[in-house]
């Protein structure tokens, strides 16, 4: 295998397109597992309470970071469906490609 098929990027970064969209299926799988995620994390949040009250004291960090997840979960369907995903920066592939061959010929 060659460098270049080793470490070739996608189509949508090389073409330098947009990102390609949320389709309606990815959508619909993100609003299930979050009818599952958020209710998951807001027991588990209540359930390190529980165990922080009877003395764990490592359960009350447990007790806060669960239900931002839950927050977080939703944050992240919210944006995800709107179309508003983060942009991948474009990596210079062509710079790349120069400073992979002068570390090869540097290691021969």
């Amino acid at each position: 295998m060659t460098n270049n098929e080793e470490f070739e990027a996608p189509d949508w970064v090389r073409n330098n397109s947009e990102t390609p969209p949320v389709t309606d299926k990815q959508k619909k799988i993100f609003t299930i597992s979050l009818f599952f995620i958020v209710p998951f994390c807001l027991w588990a949040g209540w359930f390190e309470f529980g165990r922080a009250q009877h003395g764990n004291w490592r359960a009350w960090v447990y007790t806060f970071e669960w239900p931002f997840f839950a927050g977080l979960s939703l944050y992240l369907w919210r944006r995800i469906s709107r179309g508003d995903i983060p942009r991948i920066p474009r990596p210079n592939l062509q710079q790349l490609a120069k400073d992979a061959d002068e570390a090869d010929g540097k290691a021969q």
